[in-house]
């Protein structure tokens, strides 16, 4: 495999911004990012909902969160925009629509 595809899917993947920005505003979410791949406890974060009990996020704080991953992700800040601002939703699904969203601004930049 080319080092350089690779390089570019852990780029573009985006789960590593979107664990960065779910710490940034709960206390009990952890980053190891000098693990890789990288580390989050609880380990079965994107397995939760914002607010799931591990994850102890509210509605209000989804705010901030979209915030922190656009900051984090700029050049899909439109994208997060449209996230709904609810705890309720599962942290994967928000995953794959941030992947999704870095997948399709690769290909219309190039």
């Amino acid at each position: 495999m080319a080092g350089t595809k690779g390089a570019d899917a852990a780029r573009t993947d985006g789960r590593l911004e979107l664990a960065l920005a779910i710490a940034s505003v709960t206390s009990l979410v952890t980053v190891d990012a000098t693990q890789d791949p990288f580390a989050t406890v609880p380990d079965d974060l994107f397995d939760l909902t914002f607010n799931d009990a591990q994850v102890g996020m509210s509605d209000d704080q989804m705010v901030a969160f979209k915030a922190n991953l656009s900051r984090l992700l700029r050049q899909i800040a439109d994208d997060i925009a449209q996230i709904q601002e609810s705890a309720q939703v599962s942290i994967e699904t928000v995953a794959e629509f941030v992947k999704a969203s870095l997948l399709a601004d690769t290909s219309s930049g190039q």
